[in-house]
């Protein structure tokens, strides 16, 4: 072979060997950014869930009070009646600071600090002039202020007081703890940024803690004078919202409107792991390189020799083709397995698992999807630090084996989500399978830093029905499943029929 082709055929070898190398890493970079974006995703979630729940505690405190003052129909200063039910009240609700009863000119009538009430006027205060001006969403939450009472930064909350003829006679109060509100939000990744802000801006508390936590910045405010009318579902960005440089950024309204959720995640954080593995795919790549260049030189050395060094060449030739056939094979594992369990990956797990959906389709087979989450795996993580959460997902990965037939099909979805394909197998037979893998997770003992870890998961399960057009379909009942299954105690299975009305 002439010099000319030796070298076309070496700089083809390597550009489709560099290409190949460069889709793995474009891969590995985009799943990274989506499990980023999953875990500020649930971040926000989590904190703005919690949220809710403590302001839905506060306002049936406060509902209560508001109906025995409505009923009594008095709001005379210096009751004692209502002094001691503010105080017995506060007693049982310690992320209040003091409940106060405020009278319909914005006046303090009582309060469960002190007895008597002193002479206060808060008609200036928003939460106050709210409620005067005929606020009707129930309760009203005010800008942090420090109370003209107790002299203490608080973030105030109210309520209306009608008499029966709807007119109103008061305002009752509570002044919350600010140290209630940045319990609300847990540590998270390293490098997260989250804060919960009024809709007017002021933040009521943020991730990392701090005594004065900064208002929202322009670029959140924005997006809060966008969404007019709130809501309950996530808005995403590829800018940070807190912080500065390259990130993802999730928005969160509240179901009223009053409140919001930022979070953030830097580049450096969500691209962590894959920084890590870049030295090795690089390593790989330069070795490759050089390999494929060595050997084409040699080779057309070869050529060039005398007739009887054609067979010490052809030997050579079938040696560089054996290397550049396991390294492609190599390249194909890295892309379909997953590098932490081995098990293998989400883009696998779809490949395969839609071939088998369309096989069972065509033939009207049987067919099951399993949703397998780990349980309270952050507090697994909090607690043992993310080694120990690997440690778990790693042996939750060769729990299966002991379980499942050859021909199903078990995949890491991202996080510590897994799924799995039971192909010729009906409801009965998949919950059967289903409780089998949870006695035998719960039976799983990790080794970590001289300690056992024990763990359990939830499983959402769907069967293959007639109208389904996909295995995406399976999946979702399966999540749905899956959901019911971590509402209801976890630890168990749960499934949703194919006439759930979900496609």
């Amino acid at each position: 072979m002439s010099a000319a082709r030796w070298a076309i055929a070496g700089a083809i070898v390597l550009l489709v060997t560099d290409l190949l190398l460069a889709w793995v890493l474009w891969n590995e970079r985009e799943r990274a950014l989506e499990r980023g974006q999953e875990s500020v995703t649930l971040a926000a979630a989590t904190a703005l869930r919690r949220a809710e729940s403590l302001f839905e505690l506060l306002d049936r405190t406060l509902s209560g009070v508001s109906e025995v003052v409505a009923a009594r129909a008095s709001t005379a200063p210096d009751d004692l009646y209502l002094h001691r039910l503010l105080l017995r009240r506060n007693a049982i609700t310690p992320a209040l600071v003091s409940i106060n009863l405020i009278g319909a000119d914005g006046r303090l009538l009582s309060t469960s600090r002190t007895y008597p009430a002193p002479p206060i006027d808060l008609s200036d205060r928003d939460y106050v002039k709210a409620q005067i001006d005929d606020w009707n969403k129930g309760l009203f939450l005010g800008s942090p202020v420090t109370s003209r009472l107790s002299g203490i930064q608080i973030v105030p909350i109210s309520r209306r007081i009608n008499n029966d003829g709807g007119r109103l006679i008061g305002v009752v109060s509570g002044a919350i703890d600010p140290h209630y509100l940045h319990d609300l939000v847990s540590n998270g990744a390293d490098g997260l940024l989250l804060g919960i802000f009024r809709r007017d801006g002021h933040a009521l508390a943020c991730l990392p803690h701090r005594e004065e936590c900064p208002d929202a910045p322009p670029q959140v405010k924005h997006m809060i004078d966008s969404d007019l009318e709130g809501g309950a579902e996530a808005e995403i960005s590829k800018v940070r919202l807190l912080g500065k440089g390259r990130g993802i950024s999730v928005y969160l309204p509240s179901r009223d409107g009053q409140f919001f959720v930022v979070a953030d995640l830097p580049s450096k954080t969500l691209l962590a792991s894959w920084h890590a593995n870049l030295p090795v795919f690089l390593v790989i790549a330069l070795g490759g390189n050089v390999a494929l260049m060595v050997i084409g030189l040699y080779a057309y050395r070869q050529v060039t020799r005398r007739r009887q060094a054609l067979d010490e060449l052809a030997a050579t030739n079938r040696e560089l083709e054996d290397r550049v056939r396991e390294r492609t094979r190599e390249l194909h594992r890295l892309a379909h397995t997953d590098v932490l369990t081995g098990a293998r990956n989400r883009r696998a797990f779809m490949d395969e698992g839609e071939a088998l959906f369309a096989l069972a389709h065509r033939h009207h087979r049987d067919l099951a999807v399993m949703v397998l989450d780990v349980d309270r795996f952050k507090s697994i993580n909090d607690r043992y630090g993310h080694a120990g959460g690997d440690a778990v997902l790693r042996a939750l990965a060769t729990v299966p084996d002991s379980v499942l037939r050859t021909s199903d099909l078990f995949a890491r979805f991202g996080g510590e989500e897994f799924a799995i394909v039971l192909p010729e197998t009906d409801c009965m037979g998949a919950m059967e399978v289903g409780q089998r893998l949870l006695a035998a997770f719960r039976e799983c003992e990790v080794p970590h830093d001289g300690q056992v870890l024990r763990f359990t998961v939830s499983i959402g399960l769907s069967v293959i029905g007639p109208a389904d057009a996909s295995l995406e379909a399976l999946l979702q009942r399966a999540d749905l499943a899956l959901y019911r299954a971590k509402e209801s105690g976890r630890d168990r299975l749960e499934w949703t029929p194919a006439d759930s009305g979900v496609c």
